[in-house]
């Protein structure tokens, strides 16, 4: 499978919103130009290795999330971000994510078969 430079450009441009840093803050961060940082965003410059391990550094990310529309098991991945999105909820928050999540499965599971083409789980 080829890495999809498009897909990582944009998952490294959402996070580093996330993270409320600039494309020239985080260029400068990593000895880059912004408008390089802007290409690498939009998939139409294919980084160095040296230079994605400086961006996920930066970022304060693990590489696999960064690559988790490329790779095949992406569990580990899902689930780092499912605990991310709770680490700053507080008891009320995750008990209410936790009964939409559960909801939204169900719902999911109840309704596949109106797919095309899929039957059993997803």
């Amino acid at each position: 499978m080829a890495l999809n430079f498009v897909k990582i450009g944009k998952r490294i441009g959402e996070i580093r919103k996330r993270r409320g840093l600039s494309q020239w803050a985080l260029a400068e961060s990593v000895n880059k130009s912004p408008t390089y940082i802007s290409y690498i965003e939009n998939g139409l410059k294919c980084m160095s290795l040296d230079t994605f391990v400086s961006i996920a550094n930066a970022l304060q990310v693990s590489a696999d999330e960064l690559l988790m529309d490329s790779i095949e098991n992406t569990v580990k991945v899902s689930n780092h971000e499912f605990t991310v999105l709770l680490s700053d909820c507080n008891e009320f928050e995750k008990r209410i994510m936790m009964e939409i999540a559960s909801a939204a499965k169900n719902t999911i599971r109840e309704n596949q078969h109106l797919l095309p083409g899929r039957r059993g789980r997803l």
